[in-house]
């Protein structure tokens, strides 16, 4: 009895390391899609990050909360040229996003403590409205690959079932923005994987941009970058995906970086 209960702890534990493993080396992408005002789920965020920095791995942020025009700006606040107060400003943060800064606060502190950079992936406001008013057949930009992907038929179901609360909102517009998002996003993680191969890049976005492999940016990004490894965590598989000393592991007292400057 104490052998087989030995064998089935041991292949438990095998597992285990094998997942946490396959997360740490095999993969370029990882999504960590999020309910935008759950606080635990930015929890989650930051705990992956920080055990991915912990072990040395080079890695950068990519946030939908940020719009790609603003860039620069990120780039400064990391390498502590300018403080938090001052990025958000710069970035507009409040106005083309809007949610509270907090729930976001740890992330890009610890981000610029451990000088990790963060890259604004989002699309700017100014072109959505353009989609809006013209269609987003008759949009070029640069910010967008062409041709545009298009959504598949059980994408478009799901919006629809998405706008059927939200009845006043037309639904070909509806498409277009989520698509153009879609799309925006996906091709901005491409180009900086083309520059920056050896990096593992870390995307946080709202869940209905990532919750399927073969939806939203996770589909996009496989057709611009054909052999992309890609992971999507979910904070309902955190006790599956790593061992229990994950938070000690995790912590930013473990990292193997020097503090770059203070958030």
């Amino acid at each position: 009895m104490f052998v087989i209960l030995f064998i089935i702890i041991m292949i438990s534990t095998t597992k285990s390391a094998e997942v946490s493993k396959d997360l740490l080396d095999k993969y370029q992408v990882i999504f960590i899609p999020e309910e935008h005002t759950n606080k635990e789920d930015h929890v989650f965020q930051l705990e992956v990050i920080r055990y991915l920095t912990s072990k040395g791995y080079k890695i950068v942020i990519a946030m939908e909360m940020f719009q790609q025009p603003f860039q620069v700006f990120l780039d400064q606040y990391i390498n502590c040229q300018i403080d938090e107060e001052e990025m958000l400003e710069k970035t507009e943060y409040t106005k083309r996003w809007g949610f509270d800064p907090a729930l976001y606060r740890d992330i890009w502190r610890f981000a610029k403590e451990r000088g990790i950079r963060i890259v604004a992936i989002n699309i700017p406001s100014e072109l959505v409205q353009k989609i809006k008013s013209e269609g987003l057949e008759r949009v070029r930009d640069g910010s967008l690959p062409y041709p545009i992907i298009d959504q598949r038929e059980e994408e478009k179901q799901k919006l629809k079932e998405v706008l059927a609360s939200h009845p006043k909102v037309e639904e070909k517009r509806f498409f277009d923005v989520q698509n153009a998002w879609d799309n925006g996003m996906a091709l901005a993680i491409a180009r900086f994987l083309e520059k920056y191969p050896d990096y593992k890049v870390v995307v946080l976005v709202g869940k209905g941009h990532a919750e399927e492999y073969d939806s939203g940016i996770p589909r996009r990004l496989k057709i611009l970058k054909p052999g992309v490894s890609i992971k999507i965590l979910k904070r309902s598989q955190r006790d599956f995906l790593f061992s229990m000393d994950f938070s000690k592991d995790s912590s930013s007292a473990n990292s193997i970086k020097e503090p770059n400057c203070k958030p």
